[in-house]
């Protein structure tokens, strides 16, 4: 049995060009870069959407969090300060 040489870099979708994603036949330059813009236009349409969710969602979810977090705090101090002062006057440990 004869040995084929490779002589170019291995193909794994069977296109002759490199960036193709799809099934449909690309065997023209033309083509080819249809099917590049297109895939440009599905990361910016996937780069503007991470982007309003994080703007959206997350940021004002995490400043939320972050007040709730800044109430909550406020509320232990006062609880701990109330303890403190009733333990002072009382003389009796309220860690029950």
């Amino acid at each position: 049995m004869k040995q084929r040489k490779v002589t170019g870099p291995l193909q794994f979708t069977g296109h002759k060009y490199k960036y193709v994603s799809s099934q449909n036949i690309v065997d023209t330059d033309e083509k080819y870069i249809k099917e590049l813009e297109r895939i440009v236009e599905d990361y910016m349409d996937y780069y503007i959407y991470t982007a309003e969710e994080f703007h959206l969602k997350t940021i004002p979810t995490i400043s939320s969090l972050k007040n709730k977090n800044r109430k909550l705090k406020a509320e232990l101090h006062l609880i701990k300060k109330f303890l403190e002062e009733a333990k002072r006057k009382t003389n009796r440990d309220f860690s029950e």
